[in-house]
């Protein structure tokens, strides 16, 4: 036989290459029955080789056949079969160095194709626009997912870098809707304020004059902008509680005079006076608290001069404010021995400071407000305050212009 041989009724196969002679068995019926049984295990062990060629051929993912091929080559040695071992070891051997040079061009490529997508994950986790930039993370995911190892020297690297930017940009989104959800329940605190306002002015509303006084709190209903939806139905329920409650007591009889519109125009116009003659003044004394009180006990004056009044009142006790802080901060930096003039230099300094502050902090909101615009519901709350903002800084110009003049 050319492959084997039998001696005292068993079989040996020859040796080949580095591998030994080997037993394979004991003859079985006859020794031509015998051979052609271990010649067709040899047969069957070719096709599954032709088997996974023709697999690693069609299929696109090769370098998944790679530990098969290893292994059968590492069973030739142990196979109970003859046949042209040899041979067959050496076209292992070439399928083998085929698949790793495969794996290894594939490799590189799969490098490509990672570095592009971390590129395009670097730029697209800068973006402040959660919805869609969270969108094409995902996507970017997934074809990062797809595409197979690299090299292992370079896997921790690429992989590090890749879970880096995903933690940050997820780590910032949770940061955002975190400040989002706080600004929500200032919101919410908002109506609870607004809740106890309505029951202070339906407490003693003037009956005559209470339907004026439903339309303008529903006008500051519509101006309290969105909360959650079952947050704003329990509000707008205690909401309309409140005013059902406050027709059913003036239906009743039940009537607390208020002042006339006539007379409010009238206080609301001596509190404005008494307020300009306080702000011509350097260092008002003044319990603004107080002011604010007496204004909102002074009754209600018609829509069209409710506000300009309003309008006018705002901003000279915003202006009066002003002065009394920054006497406040005066009177804390300036020496004890320092002279009219001396305070008075300083005076400008300390609200040139506040002014700079005001106007670097009214720039970082206008240049941010455009990330908070993809949230529902937060787009009158960003306004009120960047109202709120630039009239903080319309006030120190003001004030700085007045104390220029001194």
């Amino acid at each position: 036989m050319e492959y084997g041989y039998i001696k005292e009724g068993r079989v040996f196969r020859n040796p080949f290459l580095d591998f030994p002679e080997r037993e394979i068995g004991t003859v079985r019926e006859n020794e031509e029955v015998t051979i052609n049984y271990f010649t067709e295990r040899f047969a069957s062990l070719q096709a599954e080789i032709e088997d996974v060629k023709a697999k690693i051929e069609s299929q696109a993912n090769k370098g998944s056949f790679l530990m098969k091929v290893v292994n059968l080559k590492e069973s030739l040695a142990e196979q109970d079969a003859l046949g042209d071992f040899e041979q067959t070891f050496r076209q292992l051997e070439e399928i083998e160095a085929g698949l790793n040079e495969y794996i290894v061009q594939n490799r590189h490529k799969n490098l490509q194709i990672k570095t592009a997508l971390l590129e395009e994950l670097r730029a697209v986790a800068k973006s402040h626009e959660w919805r869609s930039a969270t969108a094409a993370i995902k996507e970017i995911q997934q074809k990062w997912i797809k595409t197979g190892a690299v090299d292992t020297e370079l896997k921790d690297k690429i992989e590090g870098e890749f879970k880096e930017l995903m933690d940050q940009f997820f780590e910032r989104k949770a940061s955002f809707y975190a400040e989002l959800e706080k600004m929500m329940k200032d919101k919410e605190a908002n109506y609870e304020s607004f809740l106890k306002k309505v029951r202070d002015k339906l407490s003693d509303a003037d009956p005559s004059k209470l339907r004026f006084l439903q339309k303008e709190l529903m006008n500051e209903w519509k101006e309290l902008g969105k909360v959650k939806p079952e947050k704003h139905s329990e509000y707008w329920g205690q909401f309309q509680g409140l005013l059902k409650s406050a027709m059913a007591k003036a239906r009743g009889g039940q009537q607390n005079r208020r002042a006339s519109s006539e007379q409010a125009l009238k206080q609301k116009k001596e509190i404005l006076e008494k307020l300009q003659k306080l702000s011509e003044e350097l260092e008002p004394k003044v319990n603004l608290n107080h002011v604010r009180r007496d204004w909102k006990n002074s009754g209600f004056v018609q829509r069209d001069q409710n506000y300009e009044l309003n309008n006018a009142f705002q901003e000279i006790t915003s202006l009066i404010s002003e002065k009394i802080f920054l006497s406040q901060l005066l009177n804390k930096k300036a020496p004890k021995d320092a002279s009219v003039e001396e305070r008075d230099k300083l005076r400008i300094r300390l609200l040139n400071d506040l002014l700079k502050r005001d106007m670097t902090e009214l720039q970082n909101f206008e240049e941010n407000v455009e990330k908070f615009n993809t949230a529902k519901g937060l787009d009158n709350l960003l306004e009120q305050k960047l109202q709120q903002q630039k009239r903080k800084v319309q006030v120190k110009r003001d004030l700085l212009n007045q104390l220029k003049r001194v």
